[in-house]
């Protein structure tokens, strides 16, 4: 009886383990994201450097751009006509195969992740709100 429970308990186990790394696995390492410049409620045509410690990418907006994820935060740096250059970031969040598995019990999992720069995501939509425009 008691070699039965301990069989029990791995097959348990078993498919908490095999979960872990699962972002890694299952997610890439590149999203894509939608960048809009904001006064009030219209769009502004501008142009947007895009940038984090994997690389730089360029979007006219409202527009689209891939990039590369990364645990560091996104640099946004804007101009438009008229409009003096500015910079926001955008903070990467815990994607939801990430979160998986950290409560899945996958800690190890959710490490690798994060190294392969899998865990984490931007947001999908990036609406920056001009800061001159009142």
């Amino acid at each position: 009886m008691r070699h039965l429970k301990s069989i029990y308990y791995c097959l348990l186990v078993l498919p908490l383990v095999m979960l872990s790394g699962c972002a890694t696995l299952m997610e890439e390492d590149t999203q894509e994201v939608k960048v809009r410049l904001l006064c009030g409620e219209k769009n502004i045509v501008s142009t947007c450097h895009l940038q984090n410690s994997r690389g730089r990418w360029i979007v006219a907006t409202p527009g689209r751009a891939v990039i590369l994820n990364d645990n560091s935060s996104l640099e946004i740096t804007c101009k438009a006509p008229y409009i003096p250059p500015f910079t926001v970031s955008a903070l990467p969040m815990p994607s939801n195969s990430m979160l998986s598995n950290i409560l899945a019990g996958g800690l190890i999992g959710a490490a690798v992740d994060l190294y392969n720069n899998t865990g984490m995501k931007y947001p999908e939509n990036i609406d920056i709100v001009n800061p001159s425009c009142k």
